[in-house]
């Protein structure tokens, strides 16, 4: 059985803004009813050319010695063991690359955490003043090709961060089974209850069970999503997912972020409210609960 799959479609010069915005206005209904029913919303073409051009060009800063930019051979991994790196600002194991010295550079933030269509969505779905402005993105992050492995199963797990709102972008085009997001929709409306938290990552024994069965069912419960440079899913961040193991002979390059409400340490105190859209705008709150 095959899973589903979603499809999505120089140095401090400023990345053009080429869409100016209302705040709160992008999202209709209907895709608002989507994210609270999957927990996810891919919007494809959002962030510019230029933007997915230079992070793929400043990913390749610090490679692996073996790895070489120009010699795509090169790119199977697992990264070799006596190259592999603990280093949080260049993480570097197995087929995981994590790139994040450029994460607090002022342009990685503008082009997309700041991009007036991303700010205009999470003020739509949060609420205008009420969440935090990014510091820096989480970095550039790649899955190296697998080579010709035997193929394995999607392993779920959920984050560990108070951030309510994620954001996956590609930056460079990724094939089906290209190793792109993966998550499992539907499963923040379960796993949000699976906490003593309502942000903190605090499980209960109700969060094993159902890991198990998703784990278990990974061929029809989960999707993976591909595309093209400047596509964007925006995701619940009490989702089920992962990096989806990648069998093309390109690494998958993404950058990633985070918005937090303002007063999530305050929020994170209270156990899960029953309505889990609480603390939502009325654009989402007042929407009928998806089945």
């Amino acid at each position: 059985m095959i899973a589903r799959e979603a499809v999505i479609g120089q140095e401090d010069e400023p990345i053009p803004e080429t869409c100016s915005l209302e705040p709160g206005t992008v999202l209709t209904e209907e895709e608002i009813r989507q994210f609270k029913r999957d927990g996810y919303l891919i919007k494809r073409g959002i962030i510019e050319p230029e933007y997915c051009a230079r992070a793929c060009n400043r990913f390749w800063d610090d490679p692996p010695p073996s790895i070489k930019e120009d010699d795509p051979s090169t790119w199977i991994g697992p990264i070799k063991p006596e190259e592999e790196s603990d280093d949080p600002d260049n993480f570097k194991k197995g087929y995981r690359w994590q790139y994040r010295k450029v994460s607090t550079e002022p342009w990685m933030r503008e082009g997309l955490s700041f991009h007036p269509f991303v700010q205009s969505v999470v003020n739509q779905l949060l609420g205008e003043g009420r969440f935090t402005q990014p510091e820096r993105v989480r970095g550039i992050y790649g899955t190296l090709p697998y080579g010709d492995v035997e193929r394995t199963p999607r392993h779920m797990h959920i984050d560990a961060g108070q951030a309510t709102i994620g954001l996956v972008c590609y930056v460079d085009r990724v094939e089906p089974n290209g190793g792109g997001f993966a998550l499992w929709p539907g499963s923040h409306r379960r796993f949000w209850y699976t906490s003593r938290s309502r942000y903190r990552r605090e499980l209960t024994d109700a969060f094993e069970p159902i890991r198990q069965e998703y784990d278990d069912t990974w061929e029809t419960s989960s999707v993976q999503t591909y595309g093209d440079p400047g596509d964007i899913v925006f995701w619940h961040r009490r989702m089920a997912h992962m990096a989806s193991p990648n069998y093309t002979s390109n690494i998958r390059k993404a950058v990633l972020t985070d918005f937090s409400w303002k007063n999530v340490e305050e929020l994170a105190e209270l156990p899960p409210s029953k309505d889990m859209w609480e603390d939502w705008t009325e654009a989402v709150r007042d929407l009928d609960d998806p089945q």
